[in-house]
């Protein structure tokens, strides 16, 4: 069984992925994914190049991530172009997993933005409210008007929650939120 784990920015997908590797659980993060087609050798470095210019790299000649992050957080048209060209590597990628008598999750931050939910048996959405989720961004280094504008791209938290099949809300502590995970586990292993 293929399960995605999706949320509102700043909800706590990674913590529920760390608390399933700790588990034993395979989880594979998108992001990571596509950190890696960025690389130098990865798949899309060449187009990325193309798509955006020489101003993207580093002085290395490594992509640099936050320059293209402030160029697609600002031309919606660039953004779409982005991720035309990413969420089909990640669709063949998560096909290629095969979860044969077992569980495996894939943290997939934009699952209904990218329409890649079919790929996946159910979903797990994590997400928290407003103002708990400001506070953890904020620690990460972004302000609250950064997360507004990054979130204008995302699908509505109640339009999210309608879609998935689990939905935690991670308001309380690290053990609260275990303890939802292992609920949901549970329900899992249930449904196998």
């Amino acid at each position: 069984m293929k399960i995605a784990i999706t949320g509102t920015i700043g909800g706590g997908k990674s913590q529920a992925s760390e608390y399933l590797r700790a588990l034993g659980y395979e989880v594979y993060d998108t992001d990571k994914m596509v950190h890696d087609y960025y690389e130098k050798n990865g798949r899309l470095y060449d187009a990325l190049i193309t798509m955006f210019g020489h101003d993207i790299l580093t002085s290395t000649g490594d992509i640099d991530r936050s320059k293209i992050a402030s160029i697609v957080f600002n031309d919606y048209e660039k953004l779409d172009a982005l991720e035309n060209l990413v969420f089909p590597h990640i669709q063949q990628d998560v096909n290629r997993v095969n979860a044969q008598n077992q569980i495996i999750f894939f943290e997939v931050p934009l699952l209904f933005e990218s329409h890649s939910e079919k790929a996946f048996d159910k979903v797990m959405m994590i997400t928290a409210p407003y103002s708990t989720r400001i506070q953890r961004l904020a620690q990460r280094g972004l302000d609250e008007a950064e997360v507004n504008r990054r979130s204008k791209r995302h699908l509505d938290e109640a339009s999210k929650i309608e879609k998935s099949n689990f939905v935690i809300n991670n308001d309380g502590s690290l053990a609260e939120l275990h303890d939802c995970i292992d609920a949901v586990i549970h329900k899992l292993r249930g449904e196998q």
